[in-house]
C-alpha cells in the first residue's frame, strides 16, 4: 500500500511540474509575442531633402520593427547620428511611431573633395542635393566666415545657385562670383551673401535678359 501511495505522489508531483512548465512556457510565449508586436504605422514630417523611406531606414524601422523593442530615445539617437538630420523628435501612439525631424542645412558641395558641407560637418555620398558647387579653394582662415554667411541664404535660393567661386580682387579679398541656373552671374562680398535672397525680386525689375548682377558694391545689372 505504501509503495502505491509513493508512486501516486510521484505521479502527482510530475504532473504538477509538467503543468507549471506548461504555464511558464505559455507566459514566456505570450511575453515574447507581446514584445515583438510590430509597429502598425510610421509617420514622418519635417523632411525635405530626405524621403520618408530614407528617414525610416535611418531610424532602422524599415524591417517589420517591434513596437516595444524600439524605444523612442534610441530611435531619436539613430536619426541624429545622420549628417542630414540636425534634430529629431520621436513619440509613440497606439502601435504607431511619429517622427518629426529638422534637417541639417547643406550649404554647398566642395568640388575638390566631393563632400557636401553643412555649418557643422561634411559627408561624401551619392545623394543628390540642390545646392551650389564651390569650384575653387577658399583660404582656410576664411572658410568659417564663408560658411556662416552661406547659412544665411534661403534654401530655395541656394537651389538656384549653380556654382560659386572665390574671386578676390584688389579692393576686396572676400569677393565671390556666383553662376546662377538661369544663366545670370552675381558678384557678392562674403558679408553681403544674404542679399542674394532678393534675387527673384531683382529679376522682376530687370526683365527677361541675361547678364551680371553686381551686389558687391552698389546694386546694378550689366547685360551680356
Amino acid at each position: 500500500m505504501k509503495k502505491e501511495k509513493k508512486k501516486k505522489r510521484r505521479r502527482l508531483r510530475l504532473g504538477r511540474l509538467l503543468l507549471v512548465l506548461i504555464i511558464f512556457g505559455l507566459i514566456g510565449y505570450g511575453i515574447s509575442r507581446f514584445i515583438y508586436i510590430p509597429v502598425r504605422n510610421i509617420s514622418v514630417s519635417g523632411n525635405n531633402n530626405l524621403s520618408d523611406i530614407e528617414v525610416i531606414r535611418l531610424a532602422k524601422l524599415d524591417d517589420n520593427p517591434s513596437f516595444i523593442g524600439n524605444i523612442s530615445y534610441v530611435v531619436k539617437k539613430r536619426l541624429e547620428d545622420s549628417f542630414y538630420i540636425e534634430n529629431a523628435k520621436v513619440s509613440k501612439g497606439l502601435l504607431s511611431i511619429n517622427i518629426k525631424i529638422t534637417e541639417s542645412k547643406i550649404l554647398y558641395v566642395d568640388s575638390k573633395s566631393g563632400k557636401k558641407i553643412s555649418l557643422n560637418g561634411s559627408v561624401k555620398d551619392d545623394k543628390e542635393v540642390c545646392v551650389p558647387t564651390l569650384i575653387n579653394d577658399i583660404p582656410s582662415d576664411k572658410v568659417a566666415y564663408f560658411k556662416k554667411n552661406m547659412n544665411r541664404i534661403d534654401e530655395n535660393v541656394l537651389c538656384k545657385m549653380s556654382e560659386i567661386k572665390y574671386d578676390p580682387n584688389d579692393i576686396d579679398k572676400d569677393r565671390y562670383f556666383v553662376y546662377m541656373d538661369d544663366g545670370n552671374n552675381v558678384y557678392l562680398t562674403v558679408n553681403k551673401l544674404k542679399k542674394i535672397n532678393n534675387y527673384d525680386t531683382i529679376l522682376e525689375s530687370i526683365g527677361k535678359q541675361n547678364g551680371t548682377l553686381y551686389l558687391d558694391y552698389g546694386n546694378y545689372f550689366e547685360t551680356k
